[in-house]
């Protein structure tokens, strides 16, 4: 018996449609009320789906129909597009639906719709909705006291009529219960599902999440960093910023030919891209990920299990906390090779007096000026100089994190590349997308590199 399921009513006759075509997946086209809507909610979350819905248009929309038109809500909307791996066809046109895994199953399409009706049956039973994200609305479903006390107010509800509406649903389930029909399941979810959320371009970023190949990078990432994951999420990170610059360490592994050795095919990308390409860096990282040399699939997800790439990946968030040390030190490094950082236009020093964290918020000194990272992304691009590949593990030869940039030597090595800034017109666009200052900085994490030993300059 499924551990998590709901028996839910469709409004039209049961009918299950089979692919013409052999892939052994059905789909089932129908309605249901708003109080099946109820009982559903209580069990498919959306985190199948590639987008998070929060308030806005369209869900306001959405709920202006359900309160002016709802009989013409039917006719305005796709409605729900629900995975599972069981439906199981009941008496009285009755199905059982199991939701036992939340990256297969669950709401694949139509977060929106789901939010705002969940929205509107709260605004009507309880009174103005405070939910603006869906994470909030389904919290207070999932919570036995709310949902009991929101079932017995739905059933009591003076003015039932205003719930006459109904609401589409198809459902995406294995045609049959053997293996295969699973296995055509689980390899071809994360494919329809995208495809099906295309009324709202995804971005390469939300597809591989989809596919779980940011699943590794989930489990190493402080929460602190608050990234964005899955579109739709609240955070301040975004995720293709953290994939470029995972790919950091990746770059490092193609420039010592670790995939060309093992005719592993996943291209090249530029250290430029790092800064300027960000779509990409997120393709490369999607066919590293996506390779199965380096990732097994299961359900449909791909799962990291090369350990080479895996201790390379590793090295991403002190990459990120670099990146914060980095934003507060360059005005500082600028300044002593002979420049006023506060004099360049778009270094800005706000009045009142305001200080500024980089791009991560992880450094514990906060920096006066405002400025583009363009700046110092080529610096962050060379850490690559201070990486060394030894039995099978990417591992820093120089961990960044330790070198003292308030030391005058530190200070002196970066004289060339503070020049190569004022040549370009000190413009972080050109600084962060001209060679010059890759090379350059190349140079100058060499030679930070050799100016330590087990961390400690010497």
């Amino acid at each position: 018996m499924n551990k998590s399921y709901v028996i839910i009513k469709l409004n039209h006759k049961f009918e299950n449609q089979n692919s013409l075509e052999g892939k052994r997946i059905s789909k089932i086209v129908s309605s249901i009320s708003p109080w099946d809507f109820v009982r559903l909610l209580k069990k498919a979350d959306n985190k199948v789906n590639p987008r998070t819905a929060t308030v806005n248009p369209i869900v306001k929309s959405i709920e202006e129909t359900l309160t002016v038109s709802p009989e013409l809500y039917f006719f305005k909307t796709k409605g729900l597009l629900i995975s599972t791996q069981n439906c199981e066809p009941l008496d009285r046109n009755r199905v059982k639906l199991s939701f036992n895994d939340t990256q297969t199953e669950g709401i694949m399409d139509g977060g929106h719709n789901a939010f705002a009706i969940g929205r509107f049956i709260y605004k009507k039973l309880y009174g103005e909705c405070r939910f603006k994200e869906w994470k909030e609305l389904k919290s207070f479903w999932d919570d036995e006291s709310n949902y009991t006390d929101l079932e017995n107010k739905f059933k009591e509800y003076p003015s039932p009529e205003e719930f006459m509406f109904s609401i589409p649903i198809e459902i995406i389930t294995p045609s049959d219960a053997t293996e295969e029909a699973l296995t055509d399941f689980y390899d071809n979810i994360a494919d329809i599902c995208s495809a099906r959320n295309s009324n709202v371009q995804l971005t390469d970023a939300a597809k591989s999440n989809q596919r779980g190949c940011y699943d590794y990078l989930k489990d190493i990432m402080p929460t602190t960093f608050q990234v964005i994951w899955k579109n739709g999420e609240a955070g301040t990170t975004k995720v293709e910023d953290v994939t470029a610059l995972a790919c950091i360490p990746l770059v490092k592994l193609v420039s010592l030919n670790y995939f060309a050795d093992r005719g592993i095919e996943i291209g090249t990308l530029s250290k430029v891209s790092v800064y300027s390409q960000k779509s990409k860096c997120v393709k490369f990282y999607g066919n590293v990920m996506m390779n199965q040399e380096i990732s097994k699939t299961e359900k449909g997800k791909y799962i990291l299990q090369n350990t080479t790439v895996k201790s390379a990946l590793d090295l991403l968030v002190d990459i990120m906390r670099f990146c914060d040390k980095m934003y507060y030190y360059f005005p500082l490094l600028y300044n002593y090779n002979g420049g006023s950082f506060g004099r360049i236009k778009g270094a800005v020093i706000q009045k009142p007096k305001t200080t500024y964290s980089g791009p991560f918020n992880s450094f514990s000194k906060k920096s006066d000026y405002k400025y583009a990272y363009g700046f110092f992304y080529p610096i962050i691009c060379g850490l690559t100089e201070l990486m060394e590949l030894e039995d099978g593990v990417l591992r820093w030869k120089l961990n960044p994190l330790y070198i003292n940039f308030d030391d005058d030597k530190i200070k002196g090595v970066f004289t060339q590349y503070m020049n190569l800034v004022r040549l370009l017109d000190y413009n972080p666009n050109k600084v962060g997308k001209d060679n010059s200052t890759y090379y350059e900085a190349d140079s100058l994490m060499q030679k930070l590199r050799d100016m330590h030993k087990d961390g400690r300059l010497f």
